[in-house]
């Protein structure tokens, strides 16, 4: 859902989007790496967010990441 200069994506189309499977999506948001907000039973994943995790793991050489 694209509201002004802000966007927020379902759960699932922000996995889709980022190109990772239903699992790993719900780790990262129970782990805090991808800050959601929960309105009621909807929960939406902002923009920022995911933009904010990439440029992270996008900063770690490759040989340091543990695998998600």
């Amino acid at each position: 859902m694209v509201t002004g200069k802000s966007a927020h994506f379902s759960v699932e189309e922000a996995q889709k989007a980022m190109g990772l499977t239903p699992a790993q999506m719900d780790r990262l948001i129970d782990e805090g790496k991808i800050p959601v907000i929960r309105d009621g039973w909807r929960v939406m994943v902002p923009r920022q967010s995911i933009l904010d995790y990439l440029a992270e793991v996008s900063a770690i050489p490759l040989k340091q990441r543990k695998k998600e």
